[in-house]
Parts: C-alpha cells; structure tokens; sequence
C-alpha cells in the first residue's frame, strides 16, 4: 500500500514537470518562427535570399530588372552608360544623352575599379566590435560628398537606402530606424571634425554613442575639383581670395589662391588658412595644406579601422561602391536589381520632380566625367604651388592624377 499511495502521490509533479518541458519546447519554437519572419522581411527589404551559409545569394531572375536591347551607342553615349542610367530608373531625353560621357571616358579618369583606402582592417573592425553595436557614419572634408552642397547627404543616403547589419535588423525589427540598423548619417564626433579629435569632440546627440563601434566612412573628392568647389562655398574656411592688382587694375579676385602673386618659383609664399573645425579655428599653410592634413590624420595617422572612398566612385558606381563598404562592417546590401540610386538633383524645394532627377544625374555625370582643363584652370602661380604642395603619396594611394599642363 505505501508503494502505491507514493505512485499516485508523483502523479502531478510528473505532470507540472511535462507541462514545464512543453512551455520550454513552445517558447523555443516561437522564438525560431519570429527570427525566421525578421530574416525573410530582411531578405525582402535587401532583394537577397540568405543561403546555407548565411550570405546572400543571387537574385532569382524573376525579380531581375528587364535589360532592353539598344544599338551599341545612342547619340555618341556607350551601352554601359545607357543602362547604368536604366539601372538607376533615369531615362535621359536626346539632349542629356549628348552630353553625357562614355564610359571609357570616365574610366580614363578614375579607373577601371572603386578605390577604397583601408580594407585591410575591416578583418579587424568586425574582431572588435560584436554584430549588435556595429555602426556606420560619414565623415570628410567640406565639399567631399558627405553632403554635396545638398545632394541630399550623397554618400550616407546610399548607404541608409540600400546598407543594413543584418543581426541589428533581426534585433530591432522592419520598423525601426535605419540608425537602429546601424547606419548613421556622420561619425559621432562629427563628420568635418578631424580624425585627431575623436574622443575629445562628440556631435550633438552622441553623447551616449560608443565611438569605437562606428566604422568611419570617410568621402574624399580630387583635390583640384574640391579646391574649386571650395572657392565657391567655402564653409568655415576662412582665407585671401582677392589681391590689389598692379595699377589701373584694382583689386584681383584670385582663387584658389595658394601663394601670393609675389612669390617666385624659388621662393612661394602661401596664403594661410583657417577653418573651424571641432568648434575651435586652426590654421594650415594653404587651401591645399588643408586637404593634405584633414586626410592624413586619417589614412597616416589614425590607429582605428576607418575606409577612405573616392566621391568620384559614389557618382559612377554606386551599386559597386555601396557593397565594398557594406560589407567591411558585416553588412548585407541590396541586390543590383533592387538598389535604390540616388538621382535626385542638387535643389530641393517645390518644383524639382522627375526632370530634376534626370538633370541631377545627367548634370553630375558630365560634371564630374569632364577630362580637367588645362592647369585645372588655376594661374600659374597656383598651379605651380598646386604640384609642389598637394601630398603626391595620398593622391596615388586614391588614384588620382594631375591636370595636364597645357
């Protein structure tokens, strides 16, 4: 009879305790279903299927963009060009093709491949930071592409469109931010802030952000290009643009002014400059001592991981571009087929619709696809301090090449 009694007496717990295991073995399989949901909203968000190994795989050709078949050149503009304009949803009218550049034409400027400065670390930012804390932000110089006098933040606009950490979509949900997903629109210290002032300087609202989790993403722009764009908005920069002329001339509006017109080629006398930056004025030798330092204490001096890309590799291959650095951080982009491209033209405001767009994209095309003048069309004063000045080691590390002397 004891024996008895006990058996009946363990019935219940028997029971509580498979109630138990089958709470657990629910709770687990509601877990899988919600991660599973996530990861297929992602895969429908980025255009990519998540394959055995959890990288993306094709694009199945249903979801492909159709390719039309066209003759080899319409108006003197290449088939590569036509459909990278197709790609992007641009449709130039006979006007806009004209103008535009072959492809072999921007190549003769750029190259035949992205450049981006800094990939062997990306190995090293991924060992560091776990999934969850990954971030990326922007930083550059002024007139870089980080905002692209309103060109709609260029190179961050990509990467928030068409970048995401995986693991910090899963964690935080298809409704959240993209800053949640872990794409920011500058680095936490600032995006014209120089690198050296890093953890002494933090951008408003980033007080709480963990400086060492952003992977800087730092724009950069031909020297020659930036120095003329700076003559026209100069920013916090703050330099001489302007000389008293010989007699009967007045006063001469020079720029970008990198030596006074006293200077000989034995002897330059730069014209200083000084930018705020990191709320506090500094001073360089010259406009382009100023884009020599910015970047040095980058790409010579910085001991954290950082990339370094071209703002000419954000206008002519975006997709491409996008992907490389993406995926430095343990990024997923979207599929060819699916990438958003940024078209839109440099004015914002009523008015500016579809042909904004096509003007925007054509416009900077044929701006930035252009072969430079002669001497950049600096004098010769500038052009001469232009070579002796700018760091030849940094513009060959980005592949960019002098303007012809004649």
């Amino acid at each position: 009879m004891p024996r008895a009694n006990a058996a009946v007496d363990g019935r219940p717990a028997r029971r509580r305790s498979h109630a138990l295991i089958a709470l657990v073995l629910f709770t687990f399989v509601a877990i899988g279903v919600v991660n599973v949901h996530l990861v297929a909203r992602l895969e429908r968000s980025l255009g990519i299927g998540i394959g055995a190994e959890g990288r993306p795989s094709p694009a199945s050709p249903s979801r492909a963009r159709p390719v039309r078949t066209t003759p080899s050149q319409r108006n003197g503009t290449d088939d590569q060009v036509l459909e990278y304009f197709r790609q992007a949803g641009v449709e130039p009218d006979d006007a806009s093709l004209r103008r535009l550049p072959t492809w072999a034409q921007i190549e003769a400027l750029i190259g035949g491949a992205p450049v981006v400065y800094g990939l062997d670390r990306c190995e090293d930012y991924r060992d560091a930071v776990p999934p969850l804390r990954r971030m990326l932000g922007v930083s550059g110089m002024f007139n870089s592409g980080t905002n692209l006098v309103r060109m709609h933040l260029h190179a961050m606009r990509l990467m928030k469109e068409n970048c995401v950490i995986p693991e910090r979509y899963q964690e935080w949900g298809p409704e959240a931010t993209k800053e949640q997903w872990g794409i920011r629109w500058q680095v936490p210290w600032g995006k014209h802030t120089p690198a050296k002032f890093k953890y002494a300087h933090t951008a408003p609202k980033n007080e709480n952000v963990t400086k060492d989790d952003c992977l800087p993403i730092v724009t950069v722009r031909n020297p020659y290009n930036w120095m003329r764009s700076m003559c026209k908005l100069p920013y916090t920069a703050r330099w001489s643009m302007q000389e008293r002329g010989k007699p009967g001339q007045g006063t001469l509006k020079i720029c970008p002014h990198l030596v006074y017109t006293g200077s000989t080629s034995e002897k330059k006398a730069p014209v200083e400059v000084k930018a705020k930056l990191a709320e506090q004025w500094l001073t360089y030798d010259s406009l382009a001592h100023l884009w020599n330092q910015w970047y040095a204490e980058y790409w010579r001096d910085a001991d954290f991981p950082f990339l370094i890309v071209r703002f000419e590799d954000l206008i002519f291959r975006q997709f491409d571009t996008t992907k490389i650095l993406c995926n430095c951080a343990g990024g997923e982009v979207k599929s060819r087929s699916s990438f958003k491209y940024i078209v839109n033209s440099a004015k914002q405001g009523p008015g500016h619709g579809k042909k904004s767009e096509r003007t925007g994209m054509v416009d900077a095309w044929v701006r930035y696809g252009t072969p430079p003048e002669p001497k950049a069309g600096f004098s010769d004063l500038d052009w001469e301090a232009s070579l002796e000045f700018l760091s030849r080691e940094f513009m060959e590390k980005m592949g960019y090449h002098y303007p012809p002397s004649e």
